[in-house]
Formats: C-alpha cells, structure tokens, sequence
C-alpha cells in the first residue's frame, strides 16, 4: 500500500458533522504501514485540567443573539430541534445562555464547537477554545478531542500549533475511551509528533479505536496487518478493511474494489506484496459496486477509476456522459490523471461538446501539477495550434519536460520534428542524439542517416551512438572503432570508455592492454560509471611495466589536451 504520508503537517480544521450529538465526525484518513508488535496500555492520565492551558474568562465573550434578560433557559432538546431546522441564530444564542448560566459542560463544548464553526453569526476562534477550555476542564471528552485537534491545526485554526498539549489532551480522552481520541493519539504516537514515538502504544491505540467501529482506525489496521513482517494476518487484515469499508470510508471501499478486482497495479492499487498477501478471491460485481460507493462519497482517484471505465467499457456498458460526470468530478475535486482524460474528452468530442480550449486547460493544469501525460497531451496541442495559436516552442519544452520526467513516448515526437529540421531554433544538435538514437537503433534508416551526418560533421555524441549502434548489430566493429578513436580523441569520455573496451577484447582494433589501460584510466579520471573497476580488473592481468606505459600514455593525452580543437560538441 502507499507510503505514510508526512504527519507533522498541520491537521485539516475539523469540520463538524451537522448533528449536536457529541461524537465529531473523523475527517482524516492517513495511510499507516506499521509492525505490529505487543504493547502494553498506556497509563491513564489524571483527570486534572491541563496545566498551562489557557484560562477561560468568568464569562467568555458573548458572540450570539442577545435574549431578554429573565426569560427562560432553552432546553437542549429545543436547541437540537432548531439545529435541525438550520436556526443556527437560535441555537447560538440558547448554547451561550446554557452554557454561561449553567457551566454545563456539554453545553459549553456545543457552544465552542459553534463558535469554531461560525454557526448563528461570526467564526470567534479565541472564543470558542476558551468555552471548549472551559468544558475540557469538566473532562468533556468531545471538547478535549476538539480542542486537541485545533491545537494540531495549528495556523489553519488561527493558534500556534502544539503538538505536545494536543497529545496530552488526547490521552484524556482516549484513556477513557473516546475513539476518535484514540486514533489521533495513534498517530501522534506512530509519527512521534508531540511525543516519544512509541509503535507499540501507538498500534493499541488504533485497535482500541478500530474495536469501537472507527471507521479511519480500521483502515489503519487492515493495512498494518497487510504489510510485510511478523505480524502479517491476511484474513484479519481483509477482516477490517471490509469492517472499514462496511462504515463508510472511502478509502476502504475504493481498496477493496481494487483487490476485488484482482490488486490492480499501478499508483492507486495496493502495493504487490499487500495485494499477494490479501489474496482476495476476484469478484467483478462487487468491486464495481465498492467502487460506486466510494466515488459517490467523493474521493477523487474512485471518480476518476469509474469515469474511466465508463468511457473504456471496462466492466460496465460504455457510457460517454457518464464517464464525463465522474471525470469531471474527480478533475475539478484535483485528481491530477483525470485532468488529462478529461481533457481527452475535450479533446475528442466524447461526452460533451468538443472544446479545444476547454481540453487545453485540462491538460495546463495536468501539466502544471508536473504530470509527464498532461505535458504530452498540451505539447501536441500546442505544437498543432488547437486551443490556442500554434508555438512550437513552446511544444519543445514540453515535450522535453516529459521525456525528462520520464515518459518515453514524448521521444518520438521529438525526434519526429528533429528529422524534419523543425528543431534547429529550439534545440542543439547534441541534445537531439539521444532523441535519434533509439529510433536509429530499431531499424529507422532516416534516424540513423540523421547520426550519421552529424557523426561525418564532427558530433561526438553522434560518433559514439552510432558506433554503439554498429557494434550492438555486429559486422562493422572496425568503423565503429574508428568512430570512437575520433569521438574519444576530441573528449567524448563515453567514446573514451568504450575505446578502452574495445581494446580490451580486441574488437574491431588490435587487443591493447596497454592502450585498454590508457583509456580507462582517461574516462574514470573523467568521471565515466565503471571505468574504473574496469581499468583495475585489467591491471591484474598486466606487468608493471605495461601499466607504468599506460600511466605514461594517459598522462601524455592530459597534457596534450589543449592541443586538440573538437570539431564538434
């Protein structure tokens, strides 16, 4: 499965669950690789305030809607009912009278939970960690979970991040028995963030949540238990996901469709050993089904999955416009892949209307999150004009910056506008050689004319590809040599490397350790992989005198270097 993410970030500000019921919704959903090993519990924690916690007013500052003075306290079940109607104006109001006049404490931590959420009037952050100080300070377990996680927020929720108190906070509550506190002080425990890291306690901490049906703390296990080691359990770690996916996190859901449908490789899949180790029995009809879950609770790359299979036919009928609502939703929700295929769909008129521009924007945005494919797709675009007027330049730097991020089928497109001479402006004849060269190397005569002309004009890379070329193919070895006598002469320390080789075995010159030794020893002075190594087996085979000519000879081609003008680059 995927690697931890880096949890010394600051924490997403909580967003609250429209429902008074104590229980906060969890909102994060880290991926955990842990080892499992046998902790003891951790101790639970005084119940005394915090010390050093910040002091909340006799009367913490009244935010909501004025009432009369004597009129009656609101009961909290009329407050529920005006929540649910959305009369936040009105639960504001009747919370800051329950909770100044009562010091209830579940009143005070509904009544910081609003304030934090701006409910019923103005967000009043200092306001709301008092009031949830205040109710933290009665050992309310949903105020020191909430406040815990501001703390972690950090300068999202407006406060200095802290978290050493938001641990401390956390072990109040977790220790008696708050899921949701449990899994937060698992990760803290697991990353060492605010705490000594402890992946014992840590691991106990999120079964503890996970056996209270915390949906993030199940999906923590399933992949704990998945990994790689010792306490690797598939049936268990199918076991929660299922349980996970069964209470609504997509994450899970998206998963097990991924496993149901036989561990789909690639970055949204689980990790090759994690799938082998599930070992999950494929079933089409169910993953589809876990797939639909997750991508109607919105997570982006199952959007993107389902949209994509909508368009290819892929296991459902193919669909045009429902693979561009769900390609659509996951593109604008910031999945990065989708961009680029619904900037296809643009592209192509399928689904909705054909838009260049509108596909030349899908594919900016791939191209600027530094996707190889979103590259490729603006480079053609912008080298055809679609979208937008033609710039060939523009198509170049592209195009290169997909080749260089690794996506190889910008090469051939490369080398298709350097045969056609288009790229003299943008691009020198050396950083051309290695577009040319593969080409040349699968049988393409104009590629390998292209080498050759440059080779004959002097171009040491030209030289050296093309004589790789012939020596890979056999039967010209002598003109090969003699490309990379003149390659290796003019400085070309790949050209000096293979020369040495060749007149190590004696292929396509006279076999010369001596000369062998001479240009090993230039090229690994120059830096070239293996020169060296390969120099020093060579020594064992040779006398002392041989080596101390070859030494000479090298030390002859340094001092003479000045002397020799490249004629080409």
């Amino acid at each position: 499965m995927h690697p931890r993410p880096d949890r010394r970030t600051a924490l997403p500000a909580p967003n609250l669950a429209p429902s008074l019921a104590p229980q906060l919704a969890p909102k994060l959903v880290l991926a955990l690789a842990l080892t499992w090993v046998v902790a003891a519990p951790v101790p639970a924690q005084q119940a005394a305030p915090e010390t050093g916690a910040a002091t909340a007013p006799a009367t913490a500052p009244a935010t909501g809607t004025d009432t009369e003075t004597g009129a009656a306290l609101p009961a909290m079940a009329e407050i529920e009912r005006a929540w649910q109607a959305g009369d936040y104006g009105f639960v504001r109001a009747g919370l800051q009278r329950l909770a100044e006049e009562t010091g209830s404490a579940l009143a005070q931590y509904r009544y910081g939970r609003v304030l934090y959420e701006g409910r019923g009037g103005p967000r009043d952050i200092p306001a709301a960690i008092a009031w949830l100080e205040r109710a933290a300070a009665q050992e309310q377990r949903d105020a020191v979970t909430l406040l815990a996680r501001i703390l972690l927020s950090g300068p999202a929720s407006g406060v200095p991040r802290d978290p050493a108190r938001a641990a401390r906070l956390l072990a109040r509550a977790a220790t008696r028995g708050d899921a949701e506190a449990q899994y937060y002080l698992a990760l803290l425990t697991e990353a060492g963030d605010g705490l000594a890291a402890d992946p014992e306690a840590a691991l106990n901490w999120f079964w503890a949540a996970a056996e209270q049906d915390h949906g993030p703390a199940q999906f923590a296990l399933a992949r704990i238990l998945a990994a790689p080691g010792p306490r690797q359990d598939p049936q268990k770690a199918l076991h929660w996901l299922t349980r996970a996916a069964e209470n609504g996190q997509a994450e899970a859901q998206f998963r097990l469709s991924l496993l149901l449908e036989g561990g789909v490789p690639g970055p949204d899949g689980p990790e090759a050993a994690d799938a082998a180790a599930l070992a999950v029995p494929a079933d089409p009809a169910q993953a589809h089904l876990w797939l639909e879950r997750a991508a109607q609770a919105g997570l982006p790359p199952a959007m993107r999955r389902l949209g994509t299979k909508y368009l290819n036919g892929s296991g459902v009928p193919e669909n045009p416009a429902e693979a561009a609502r769900w390609l659509s939703a996951a593109a604008e929700a910031g999945d990065v892949p989708a961009m680029v295929n619904l900037g296809v769909l643009y592209a192509t008129g399928t689904g909705v209307a054909a838009d260049d521009a509108e596909a030349a924007r899908w594919y900016q945005r791939a191209a600027d999150e530094e996707l190889p494919q979103g590259m490729l797709a603006l480079a053609r675009f912008r080298e055809a004009g679609r979208g937008g007027a033609p710039d060939l330049g523009a198509a170049v730097k592209l195009y290169r910056a997909a080749l260089e991020a690794g996506l190889d089928a910008a090469r051939a497109d490369l080398a298709r506008l350097a045969l056609a001479g288009a790229l003299d402006p943008h691009a020198a004849p050396h950083d051309m050689v290695p577009w040319l060269a593969p080409a040349a190397a699968q049988g393409d005569a104009e590629a390998e004319a292209w080498l050759q002309s440059r080779a004959e004009a002097g171009l040491r890379p030209a030289q050296t590809a093309l004589a790789r070329i012939w020596l890979d193919r056999g039967g010209r070895a002598a003109e090969a040599a003699a490309l990379l006598e003149r390659a290796a002469m003019a400085g070309d320390v790949m050209a000096q490397a293979e020369l040495g080789q060749l007149h190590a075995s004696g292929t396509g010159v006279a076999l010369d350790p001596v000369a062998a030794h001479m240009w090993l020893n230039v090229a690994a002075a120059s830096g070239a992989r293996d020169a060296a190594q390969r120099r020093d087996l060579l020594a064992q085979l040779m006398s002392p005198e041989q080596i101390a000519q070859a030494q000479d000879a090298a030390r002859q081609f340094f001092a003479t270097a000045g002397t020799r003008v490249p004629a080409g680059q």
